[in-house]
């Protein structure tokens, strides 16, 4: 069996990496565990080590409360998923939870099932803030490696993270649409809300990678090019795999519909534009909404 690449995906928040990883899991040359995110290169530090082992074993208890109904109803395939998916995440945690002296659980986790598969999968946008000394631990790794990081329209990602938030923090009897546009206003004018924007800030990110990582090794791509189509053709070659048609995935984690006020609109571009101008800078054939987005700028 030959030795598999490990594909790790470090795209921006709420810009298409769950289609990806989606996209990928069912896809026959890729292997992927069905946990989206290991996290397992931003948990060194022991404080993130435990939040995130909070968070999986909080998964892990309703996966199995979910499993008990599942097997009340006699849904077999659901108990089939369901199993993998405790399984796995039990996997993860005893991953994260071992000695780091060495990555050699990381990889056993990865590829643990794995038949003649030649991708590996890891998809954890967190990654996008690594530190050096994160980023050269990727680097140093035994295996083959590319990194994918996946860019969105920074208006559309912004207001789609935003609605994220929104939702997530809604109290009782708060109205949706307010609440979006008083995370957007912190946004643009307090670091109340700072994590919004770290996580899609392209120029600093992808910077830190690429002092490391050569183009063989580092792609970054559009989230509007994920779908059938020459762009996804060779987004598909670089990650080492056939193209297939992308039509039976749909969209992941579509967010709850709000209307983008237009008084906001140019002060969002405008405190956007550095992101705009460095990708333009950089990078050629720019998605169509992204050049309609610039244009309001000049």
């Amino acid at each position: 069996m030959a030795d598999p690449t490990l594909l790790i995906c470090v795209g921006a928040t709420k810009a298409g990496t769950s289609w990806m990883y989606r996209y990928l899991h069912d896809h026959e040359e890729c292997f992927a565990r069905s946990v989206k995110e290991c996290h397992y290169f931003s948990t060194f530090n022991s404080k993130k080590l435990m939040h995130q082992l909070k968070i999986l074993n909080r998964l892990g208890v309703q996966y199995e409360a979910r499993l008990i109904e599942a097997e009340a109803a006699d849904d077999i395939i659901r108990i089939l998923n369901l199993s993998r998916r405790i399984d796995d995440t039990k996997g993860l945690v005893m991953a994260l939870s071992a000695d780091r002296s060495d990555v050699s659980a990381y990889l056993e986790y990865l590829q643990a099932g794995r038949m003649d598969e030649t991708v590996l999968l890891d998809v954890t946008p967190a990654y996008a803030l690594l530190e050096p000394a994160e980023i050269a631990r990727i680097s140093a790794l035994p295996i083959r490696v590319k990194l994918q990081h996946l860019m969105r329209d920074p208006l559309e990602r912004l207001w789609s993270h935003v609605r994220m938030v929104a939702k997530r923090s809604l109290k009782e009897g708060q109205d949706f649409l307010v609440n979006c546009q008083d995370i957007l206003q912190r946004v643009l004018h307090t670091q109340e809300e700072a994590h919004i924007v770290t996580r899609g800030y392209y120029k600093s990110n992808i910077a830190c990678f690429a002092e490391v990582f050569d183009r063989s090794q580092f792609q970054v791509g559009f989230s509007e090019n994920l779908q059938d189509g020459s762009k996804f053709d060779s987004m598909c070659a670089y990650w080492g795999i056939n193209a297939t048609s992308a039509r039976q995935i749909e969209p992941a984690h579509v967010g709850v519909a709000a209307p983008f006020l237009a008084g906001l609109r140019r002060d969002t571009l405008e405190f956007l534009k550095a992101q705009y101008d460095f990708v333009a800078d950089n990078f050629a054939d720019l998605p169509e909404n992204w050049q309609k987005n610039r244009e309001l700028l000049a």
